[in-house]
């Protein structure tokens, strides 16, 4: 490991999740889901005999047990739009919810008794932006210093001004500049950090005063999304795989790193680009309720067949070789789906030990979208059996493919 310091070198750390709900075992998730999409179909058709509706949840279980995300593949997920176990009434095999406390009322986005549809985007964006701006404020101590820059990330919620300028400027942070980081689903992670590299870096050339930290914070809400009123294969796909994430992080320039003491990922190379033939295998686009997002069975097949070009070209960018250096490197892969990292550990030949991170950040949490690499380079830097240099890779609409190599400094 080189302990040189590189004036123009750039570090993550400081990761600081925060949590807003409490994590629903994936089992429970599954039961009430496919039960709202049977309600939703019920109510959409005029059916409203009890034996109508058992005929109808039990077609909806069967399309679950077919396509959705099981709890040996999940075991949990944050869900802030989703009943609380507590509101939940049980009785003769139904399920009843209960009407939300006044205080909390913005949280219930959906009403499987009168319109499944649910609020529409502008109701939904309200309620985004009072989450967010009550987690960011978490993400922060009260007494806690003004970033340079600030990145904010989402693929779930568009305001203006922003949640994130609210905060900034609730706190008087007046001399620091917010950046929004929009519509790049999973790979979200990367172009801001590529962002935040390049604000350190130009600082450096006189564009800019000096910077020494340019904060990136992840706000992906992917509950306020769920659609209950189709049975599509990719609906209950994505219905029973996202979940919520919100998290911080700091890059700062290696001095300041050095300065506070700091431990970090140091970025070594970086590279992104787009894949042939696989712009309709992954799209988000925005909905009169809520953005609809379709996943192709295709993604995790393409993404299988160029990744290990990505990668060699990927570590020679990093002054290393694929071939010689790979079994000493550890792997951050985003786990898009089930099969995503499985098929990237085929295909580059890793051992369960190089994803095994990727894999149970999954498990714990489910698909956070672009939060779910920053959660899987916390653990990263936090395991001390880990190696020293860390290849990740993420993936998300474009179909794009995008890459980082660190070193645990």
């Amino acid at each position: 490991m080189n302990d040189m310091v590189n004036p123009n070198g750039a570090v993550l750390t400081g990761f600081t999740p925060v949590q807003m709900a409490k994590p629903i075992p994936q089992r429970i998730t599954l039961e009430l889901t496919a039960y709202a999409f049977a309600k939703a179909h019920c109510l959409n058709n005029g059916i409203t005999d009890d034996e109508g509706f058992a005929q109808v949840y039990q077609t909806v279980k069967e399309k679950f047990d077919k396509y959705a995300v099981s709890p040996a593949q999940i075991r949990q997920r944050q869900l802030v739009y989703f009943p609380k176990l507590t509101d939940i009434r049980f009785g003769e095999g139904n399920f009843d919810v209960a009407d939300p406390e006044p205080e909390e009322a913005h949280l219930r986005l959906f009403d499987i008794k009168k319109d499944p549809r649910g609020a529409d985007l502008k109701v939904r964006h309200e309620s985004f932006a009072r989450v967010v701006e009550e987690g960011v404020e978490r993400m922060y101590a009260a007494d806690a210093p003004a970033p340079d820059d600030l990145i904010h990330v989402t693929c779930t919620g568009y305001l203006s001004p922003s949640p994130v300028e609210h905060v900034v400027s609730r706190r008087k942070w007046f001399e620091t500049t917010v950046t929004h980081s929009y519509a790049m689903g999973c790979y979200g992670a990367f172009p801001a950090i590529k962002m935040a590299h390049g604000m350190l870096v130009s600082s450096r050339c006189g564009v800019t005063p000096i910077k020494h930290r340019v904060d990136i914070v992840h706000t992906e809400l992917m509950s306020a999304h769920n659609n209950i009123t189709e049975w599509r294969a990719d609906n209950i796909i994505s219905a029973t795989l996202f979940s919520d994430g919100l998290i911080k992080y700091s890059v700062l320039s290696e001095e300041e790193l050095r300065r506070q003491g700091l431990r970090g990922l140091r970025i070594l190379a970086m590279s992104e680009h787009l894949l042939p033939d696989s712009t309709d295998t992954m799209t988000g686009v925005p909905g009169p309720y809520q953005y609809v997002m379709s996943l192709s069975p295709l993604v995790p097949v393409i993404i299988k067949r160029h990744v290990k070009a990505f990668v060699v070209d990927l570590l020679q960018r990093a002054g290393m070789d694929f071939e010689r250096d790979k079994d000493a490197l550890s792997f951050a892969v985003h786990p898009g789906g089930p099969k995503i990292v499985e098929h990237v550990q085929e295909e580059l030949d890793l051992s369960e030990d190089q994803v095994a991170i990727s894999k149970g950040v999954f498990f714990e949490h489910g698909n956070m979208s672009s939060s779910t690499i920053p959660h899987i380079l916390m653990q990263h830097l936090e395991e001390a059996t880990v190696g020293t240099r860390i290849v990740c890779l993420g993936f998300g609409p474009g179909l794009t493919i995008t890459g980082l190599v660190l070193e645990k400094i």
